[in-house]
């Protein structure tokens, strides 16, 4: 089954849905959405040691814009995360996205054809996470969607209300165990995302407790 994997930041698909490219089942290609070089630099070489195809969108941006946004916001929205988004990046960057990633697609599906599957961000915590999320339900046919639980965004406290608000217009489909290979995940996550070490430094509360990975559809 060929399965286009989409993540906002580099390391969103091995934290969130490691299942999948460790699954036969899928034929996964990835697309990374953040433009951040280093990040980039090592999202290429994971998924070349995993020989799984990788491509980026070549936009001129640099997303740090998480914490600001939870200075401002109690919870994340469509409206809050476009109104931060286009405050932080400044006019037109999020239609440039939105246009390549449309273009990007239509070539994608073209080549394919039409029984890609596409998973995707949940839109859980992060508002780049919600925006990406907001296009890909735009473009992408809804039948052949699945949207990943984010980690670890989804799990904080402050994100709970949104969770439960998601969950009323999305079904939970799959609830992957990842105890059997959360090792290999965490190592590899350790071996070429350096760059996020603080990041797993900080979760290791949520890291420890293998929390499983779960996958949506919409209702």
């Amino acid at each position: 089954m060929k399965c286009l994997l989409i993540q906002p930041h580099s390391d969103d698909i091995l934290f969130s849905c490691s299942h999948v490219l460790f699954a036969d089942a899928y034929d996964c290609e990835i697309l990374t959405i953040e433009n951040n070089p280093k990040r980039v630099s090592e999202d290429k070489k994971l998924y070349e040691f995993l020989e799984l195809p990788y491509h980026h969108l070549k936009v001129d941006f640099d997303d740090q814009s998480y914490y600001s946004f939870h200075k401002k916001y109690d919870d994340v929205t469509t409206e809050n995360s476009y109104e931060h988004l286009n405050e932080f990046f400044g006019d037109g960057v999020l239609d440039e996205i939105e246009l390549r990633f449309c273009k990007f697609i239509k070539k994608f599906t073209e080549k394919h054809g039409k029984d890609v599957v596409f998973i995707v961000p949940w839109g859980i915590g992060h508002p780049f996470h919600m925006f990406v999320k907001d296009i890909c339900e735009k473009y992408l046919p809804k039948k052949n969607m699945l949207f990943y639980r984010e980690f670890p965004h989804s799990y904080k406290r402050r994100s709970q209300k949104q969770v439960e608000r998601q969950k009323q217009e999305y079904k939970l489909l799959n609830q992957v165990a990842i105890e059997p290979f959360a090792d290999v995940k965490w190592d590899l996550a350790k071996k070429f995302y350096k760059s996020q070490s603080g990041l797993m430094f900080y979760e290791q509360g949520y890291i420890k407790k293998n929390l499983p990975e779960e996958l949506y559809a919409l209702g």
